[in-house]
């Protein structure tokens, strides 16, 4: 069961990846038709079709994993297990036909706010489903009351930064403040008048409070899972800089998709949920 679950947290994993590659070399309209690129199984010739067919096989995939994980809970456990991989199936359901929505309607052209907002979403789906899938798989777990966990304050702004995020990529608000770090728009504190800038404004802000808070969490827990972590937020900080200052050269914002996703399953997996018990029993006891 643990090769299943593990199969569906991967594939999500690398779906969202593929995504994020896909929104950067803009193919997302390379298949003029769903769920088949050209109405038929027959492999695409453009590149850009290849990436967007494998997106869709991969999100094939990782639908199929989340259903057998699906299958398996509600067959055998009680109880979180249950509602967590309900969730995930749930949302992976909404997340086929958002994708189907944003093909029909050329939301990838990101010509109006809703097409911005529809692509948001759809990365948000994503995540629910991925945090979903690895809290399924804790829940499956004996649960160690002791344990230390992730604070949830400083999982909020972490999960703040990464919503904040996701606006900025998909409303074309990455270059808002320039190629320049830590300034935007050639000052500290930039004139405010444009809601991109803005927006911009407010992710950066965000992470350094992200960054200060598990700086924070370093200090006063003195952990392993402490120190661990406070090195993959500093990972995903270099990225992203280095990401503004290259002007998204593709090789860095592979890495910085690649890295964000990953710290947000690993804060996730970590979350301090002070469970008092084992959390599942199985259903035939």
């Amino acid at each position: 069961m643990r090769l299943v679950i593990g199969s569906a947290i991967l594939f999500t994993y690398i779906v969202m990846i593929w995504g994020g590659i896909v929104r950067s070399t803009d193919s997302g309209l390379a298949c003029p038709s769903w769920p088949m690129c050209y109405g038929d199984f027959t492999l695409p010739k453009e590149t850009s079709a290849k990436l967007e067919m494998g997106h869709r096989t991969i999100s094939s995939l990782a639908g199929i994993f989340v259903f057998l994980t699906f299958i398996y809970v509600w067959r055998r456990f009680k109880g979180l297990p249950k509602i967590t991989s309900a969730v995930a199936l749930l949302f992976t359901i909404s997340a086929a036909l958002t994708g189907m929505k944003m093909i029909t309607s050329e939301t990838p052209n990101l010509k109006y706010v809703s097409h911005m907002l529809l692509e948001s979403f759809h990365i948000y789906e994503s995540m629910i489903i991925l945090a979903a899938l690895v809290l399924t798989y804790r829940f499956m777990q004996f649960q160690d009351s002791a344990k230390e966990g992730i604070p949830i304050w400083a999982y909020l702004f972490a999960v703040a930064t990464m919503i904040t995020g996701v606006l900025v990529r998909y409303t074309g608000s990455g270059e808002a403040c320039g190629h320049e770090w830590p300034t935007c728009a050639g000052a500290l504190i930039p004139e405010l008048n444009n809601w991109q800038v803005t927006l911009q404004f407010i992710h950066r802000n965000l992470a350094y409070l992200t960054w200060l808070a598990f700086l924070l969490y370093l200090i006063f827990s003195k952990s392993r899972l402490a120190l661990y972590t406070f090195i993959l937020v500093n990972l995903q900080f270099v990225f992203a800089v280095s990401m503004v200052l290259t002007g998204f050269f593709l090789p860095i914002v592979f890495l910085d998709t690649a890295s964000g996703f990953f710290l947000f399953a690993w804060l996730t997996y970590h979350l301090n949920l002070k469970l008092q018990q084992p959390v599942l029993k199985e259903a035939w006891r």
